[in-house]
């Protein structure tokens, strides 16, 4: 009788140990892909209202900052849409995030605009009637219809053409695929603007307000936090767990980017982990960073390996997690073919334990933070998510869309592996 009940107490205690790693990783998601947080981009410092509610939970949950401050400040250069973006084909005005966006790269565009349809295999000849350097330019709108890019010279082509257009004037392109938004880098002179061909019935002008600013230098941060070693002998090893917090902020006063999947939950996974650890005492020096400016080109990633807070050559390895708000078909390994040996011990993991449908094998690719680490010889895995919901970048991607199918698993899975050092 004593034995029965000391091992329903402990399914007991596991069951709830479990749940609250889900609800805490639901009440992180919730709170970083809420509108309070601007999209966690460059409009109104979105990036650090988010960076210091990270810095609180570390604070929260026992992680130290590595120096005085939990922040390691870096710059970098961005494009911003903090006030209008509106657009009407003829009189109706079209919804931002949902029948329109725009181009991350786009400059600031305001009237009334002739529209002009072209082919895009006809461009030279409809250009040959505007002389672009005229100071009488009329004011008017080329819209067109790019085809899918064959191969990649294609793709540079329509590339080179569409930076073209807008240095003139605004660019509108019709697309019936999803809309995907990005960061931009740079400024053009004129916006680019993805409508979809259903609001083309014949009307001839449209209405353009959009209001970019560009900023040189903006300051961001990575927000890291340590967790030490139980051991003396072993504090100065380090396990990293790495997510980018950042996301793709405002288009403009009526679309948020919220990024819930991407990448509120991997931040909250990482948040998880690292109370898990700071309770459990660890073997090793774990070290927790948010990093920003992931979806900027890894700028936050790049800056922390360029200016490491700890000696690169004692980082055992780096999980980098982004995207894990689903599972429900299993995950993907990034470097897999990179580092053979640890991504036997996740197969084996899961073969023993069977948390996960699969894990899907992928080699080296620059898509997420654990790229310099590995490329400055430090080995690195990146795991993603897959099935279920398929919101990204774009204003669906919600906390309310996202079901956090498999938080509970990956968590065990992800703590399984690191044990294994």
């Amino acid at each position: 009788m004593y034995i029965k009940s000391t091992i329903l107490l402990l399914l007991v205690l596991l069951s709830s140990l479990t749940y609250s790693q889900k609800e805490l990783g639901r009440e992180l998601v919730d709170k970083l892909a809420s509108d309070e947080f601007y999209g966690r981009g460059y409009v109104n410092d979105g990036d650090k209202i988010a960076a210091q509610y990270i810095a609180d939970q570390f604070k929260k949950y026992g992680a130290k900052s590595i120096d005085t401050s939990y922040f390691q400040k870096f710059k970098l250069d961005v494009n911003t849409f903090p006030g209008k973006v509106e657009l009407f084909i003829g009189a109706k005005k079209l919804k931002v995030g949902e029948d329109f966006i725009i181009d991350a790269k786009s400059g600031s565009a305001s009237g009334e605009y002739k529209l002009v349809k072209m082919d895009y295999d006809k461009i030279d000849a409809v250009l040959g009637k505007y002389d672009f350097n005229s100071t009488e330019f009329p004011k008017v709108a080329f819209v067109i219809e790019f085809p899918k890019p064959k191969d990649r010279k294609e793709r540079a082509d329509q590339y080179y053409v569409k930076q073209v257009l807008a240095s003139k004037t605004p660019l509108i392109i019709i697309n019936d695929n999803k809309f995907t938004w990005t960061v931009g880098s740079e400024a053009l002179n004129y916006p680019i603007l993805e409508v979809k061909s259903d609001f083309f019935k014949g009307d001839s002008v449209a209405t353009i307000n959009v209001e970019n600013k560009f900023i040189r230098n903006y300051e961001s941060q990575n927000v890291i936090g340590i967790v030490p070693a139980k051991r003396k002998c072993k504090r100065k090893k380090y396990i990293f767990f790495t997510a980018h917090y950042d996301h793709l902020g405002m288009m403009g006063t009526e679309a948020t980017m919220n990024g819930a999947n991407d990448n509120a939950s991997g931040t909250a996974m990482m948040i998880t982990l690292m109370k898990h650890y700071a309770e459990s005492k660890p073997e090793y020096t774990m070290v927790f960073v948010g990093f920003g400016g992931e979806e900027a080109g890894l700028v936050g990633s790049k800056y922390f390996v360029e200016n490491p807070m700890v000696p690169l050559d004692k980082i055992k390895f780096v999980v980098n997690v982004d995207l894990m708000g689903t599972g429900s078909e299993g995950i993907t390994v990034v470097n897999a073919t990179e580092n053979p040996k640890e991504f036997e011990w996740m197969q084996k993991i899961n073969e023993k334990e069977k948390l996960l449908k699969q894990i899907k094998k992928r080699g080296k690719a620059a898509n997420s933070d654990h790229y310099y680490f590995q490329e400055n010889g430090v080995p690195a895995f990146f795991m993603y998510t897959m099935g279920g919901v398929t919101h990204y970048h774009d204003i669906k991607d919600r906390p309310e869309t996202l079901p956090l199918t498999e938080f509970n698993d990956l968590h065990k899975f992800i703590r399984s592996f690191v044990a294994k050092f």
